[in-house]
């Protein structure tokens, strides 16, 4: 038992260096393809299935100890890389108001999973690891007026929240989803499985495809002039 014991914590330990190379990877990928494009900085955003680990104002040394944890938080509320987005902002582009981002999911293994209990706390409910993906989805909108309606969301579906269509989306067996109104906005998502960006190489070539997309759909150069020739 004791051997038994030791074994897991040493899978453990192995995880997190895996983890933590990884990570690195994700944002170097990511770094790399805004860097193709004309945003400059990006922020991060998890607000979409877990708890952010926020601020304790009541913490009898603020300085030293002020995240707020509790013995009821999920695990996956301390991995941030199972799901997380990388935000660029908004640009002007072609005369057209242009709004991106990059989801990292790092295993779509519960939105596919066909299990009627299914819950994100319950990893036995996933479909297993070898029938699971792991994306990357660009994640694009492309509006001429000042607000976007599109972002994150359908019209046929009016009544959905921002986390409701990112289910549909990657429970869904489709890599792409565009979205159009009467105002002419276009929404496009796209998943790239992240074994395409194991080299720069194969990176460019995503960024290529994404970027003939847009172009098709919205008229928009999105990315350096190189990714068009």
């Amino acid at each position: 038992m004791s051997k038994e014991i030791d074994n897991i914590f040493v899978d453990v330990r192995n995880a997190f260096r895996l983890l933590n190379r990884y990570q690195k990877r994700i944002l170097q990928i990511v770094s790399y393809v805004r860097e193709q494009t004309p945003y400059t900085d990006m922020w991060g955003s998890r607000n979409w299935y877990f708890d952010e680990i926020g601020k304790r104002r009541n913490s009898p040394d603020s300085e030293y100890a002020k995240l707020s944890v509790r013995k009821d938080m999920w695990g996956w509320d301390f991995l941030y890389g199972y799901i997380f987005e990388y935000y660029f902002g908004r640009q002007r582009i072609d005369k057209k108001n242009v709004e991106m981002s990059i989801f990292q999911i790092s295993d779509d293994g519960y939105f596919i999973s066909s299990q009627d209990k299914k819950h994100m706390t319950d990893i036995a409910s996933f479909t297993p690891s070898e029938q699971s993906h792991s994306y990357l989805i660009f994640n694009l909108s492309v509006f001429p007026t000042k607000v976007c309606n599109l972002w994150l969301s359908d019209p046929s579906f009016p009544d959905d929240e921002w986390d409701d269509f990112l289910t549909k989306f990657l429970s869904s067996s489709s890599d792409t989803k565009i979205t159009r109104n009467e105002k002419g906005e276009v929404t496009i998502l796209k998943k790239y499985e992240m074994q395409r960006f194991s080299s720069q190489q194969s990176a460019d070539e995503v960024i290529r495809d994404f970027g003939r997309i847009a172009k098709d759909n919205t008229g928009i150069e999105l990315f350096k002039k190189v990714f068009y020739e």
